[in-house]
């Protein structure tokens, strides 16, 4: 497991939670991430009137976490988010699923990008269920701990 297998992962997912700081509180929201590995960032589009722009001007540090339990899969991200007016990236990135929240299109005043510049990354990845269970059986009946699939933490 390398830092380009954990940007493919990113990469083909379409949701996730961004996680954030609410003064003394953390607060994780629902987002639809784009990945771009070649930038070495993730970007959201978010709507300028919402909590999460003043949250990350307090404090820049966020975590991206995915979590697909049917597949074994869990991704959490750390980095350093900053929110950005760039109608050139909106327009590079948009897609129609994006209408819903901005009828304006990229040009929506009320558009904004958070872009995300990741510098941690853990991975942890599975087998199917049956597999699972046979390996948690075998280590229950040996008195072993169960290697359940790989996991990895990475400098991004």
């Amino acid at each position: 497991m390398d830092v380009q297998d954990i940007w493919h992962e990113m990469a083909a997912r379409h949701a996730c939670m961004l996680i954030d700081r609410d003064g003394g509180r953390l607060r994780a929201r629902p987002m639809a991430p784009v990945a771009k590995p070649a930038d070495g960032v993730v970007w959201f589009v978010t709507d300028v009137r919402s909590a999460k722009d003043d949250e990350i001007e307090r404090d820049p540090q966020v975590c991206i976490a995915y979590a697909e339990p049917n597949d074994r899969f869990y991704l959490s991200v750390s980095g350093t988010a900053e929110v950005v007016r760039d109608v050139a990236k909106l327009k590079e990135i948009w897609s129609s699923a994006m209408e819903a929240f901005f009828p304006g299109g990229p040009e929506d005043p009320n558009a904004r990008l958070i872009k995300v510049t990741p510098d941690q990354a853990e991975i942890w990845k599975g087998d199917n269920s049956l597999v699972t269970g046979v390996k948690m059986a075998t280590a229950i009946l040996q008195e072993k701990r169960a290697d359940l699939g790989e996991n990895a933490k990475l400098r991004m």
